[in-house]
């Protein structure tokens, strides 16, 4: 017996998988239009992949479903970079011992997006409103040394600082919440203001000083 399925959820599974379809369609007429190289892309899907970590591990922190939608958009990217890589090394290939050559090159894309897709799976518990496991939230505390946030206090000696002055302590800056507007890799000219959150990354002593710096300073 067929398992009921809702109209509107099939609709909506419907307009995704014909989005995604296009984007094949536009991403195979780019490659045969312009080939691209694919160090390049793997280059690219792996600093995706480095950004869905960090964005993940941050909204899980702060149990944010904008952040969750961000790594959402991020696995669907790479996604679409791992059938542009998987395309490109089948159009590459003019012979089977060029072939089996390139399943080096498919096999390092899918591990990367594996890693990106993992994190969207940890993150679609936010999404979906379910209450984090216990046994997650001790190993975020355990592996909390190098990622963090902070929200920027109304005293805190950073405020109406740029962004690359707070660089300059060891961190680097992730994302910023300003408004309920996140905003991913902001600008290093970009001025601090009291309530910011900032997602922060570095070294343990950079984040410990950075969180220093956003207490007023000492009379």
């Amino acid at each position: 017996m067929a398992a009921f399925v809702r109209p509107d959820i099939k609709k909506e599974v419907k307009g995704i998988n014909n989005m995604q379809t296009q984007k094949k369609k536009d991403i195979l007429k780019d490659i045969l239009e312009k080939k691209r190289n694919v160090i390049d892309l793997i280059t690219e899907m792996k600093n995706l992949s480095g950004l869905a970590i960090d964005l993940g591990f941050s909204a899980l922190m702060l149990q944010d479903k904008k952040l969750a939608e961000k790594v959402k958009q991020l696995a669907d990217e790479m996604d679409m970079k791992q059938y542009e890589i998987q395309t490109e090394c089948m159009l590459a290939a003019s012979n089977p011992e060029e072939a089996l050559g390139l399943t080096s090159v498919i096999r390092v894309a899918s591990a990367v997006a594996d890693i990106c897709n993992a994190v969207n799976s940890l993150n679609n518990t936010i999404l979906e409103g379910m209450p984090l496991h216990p046994t997650i939230s001790e190993a975020l505390k355990t592996a909390a040394i190098n990622v963090d946030y902070i929200k920027v206090s109304k005293n805190a000696q950073i405020k109406g600082n740029t962004l690359e002055e707070l660089m300059k302590h060891g961190v680097d800056i992730l994302g910023l919440k300003r408004d309920d507007v996140w905003s991913y890799q902001p600008k290093p000219e970009e001025k601090i203001r009291t309530g910011d959150i900032l997602i922060i990354s570095g070294g343990k002593r950079s984040l410990e000083e950075t969180r220093k710096l956003n207490r007023a300073k000492p009379k």
